[in-house]
């Protein structure tokens, strides 16, 4: 009775805790205010905004979750000047992705700003970018790493002066097509809520009880 309960019900479970997951990175802006003008050099771009978001927040700026890496400051809090920013995406490499991949970040940067794989720089720079969507064009940081499998993280930080404009990064698995990071960019396995993943296990248990109860009736 109870091998039969744990050989069908437990792999019902595992089904019901797999369902409904994802394949995503996980990608989230912030902001706040700064006047900070151009920097030195890479660290120093990164200190810059990491004083600028340590501050006490200021109307007009926040913090968001993004579904997908493409978004603005003033679309979402209403600022579009004097700003500190700073994206961060975790992705997974599986086994079979490791090796080369490329980076590319498309900013609206007036003061200049940086991306770093990993807290290693991968390019920095103290002039005025503005991608304005062309990925051909002077505001896209961008560079190449050899990953191995595993969790890595992906940061672009810069300071913005003037007209806020849309940012985007996507990246490139050796010599495939390039993949905005977000919600379908298939790299990081999704797993349900601590919460979620409590009820299902506590509703499982439950199934259990009730079914040894109607078998020892019989």
């Amino acid at each position: 009775m109870t091998s039969t309960y744990i050989r069908h019900t437990l792999p019902a479970l595992f089904v019901l805790l797999c369902a409904g997951t994802a394949h995503a990175s996980r990608v989230t802006m912030q902001t706040n205010h700064s006047t900070a003008g151009q920097q030195d050099n890479a660290a120093a771009y990164v200190a810059a905004v990491d004083a600028a978001l340590a501050a006490p927040l200021v109307a007009g700026y926040g913090t968001a979750d993004l579904p997908v890496y493409y978004a603005d400051n003033q679309s979402l809090f209403g600022s579009s000047t004097n700003l500190a920013y700073r994206f961060t995406v975790e992705f997974e490499v599986t086994a079979a992705a490791a090796g080369p991949w490329s980076f590319r970040a498309g900013v609206d940067f007036g003061r200049g700003g940086v991306v770093m794989l990993d807290d290693v720089v991968l390019d920095y720079s103290q002039q005025d970018l503005w991608w304005g969507e062309y990925w051909d064009g002077g505001g896209v940081l961008q560079g190449t790493a050899d990953l191995q499998p595993g969790t890595h993280v992906l940061r672009v930080a810069g300071l913005e002066d003037c007209c806020d404009g849309p940012q985007s990064a996507q990246f490139r698995i050796g010599d495939g097509a390039w993949t905005t990071f977000g919600v379908n960019d298939g790299l990081m396995p999704a797993v349900p809520e601590p919460t979620t993943a409590a009820m299902l296990l506590a509703g499982g248990a439950l199934f259990g009880v009730r079914h040894l109860r109607r078998r020892a009736r019989r």
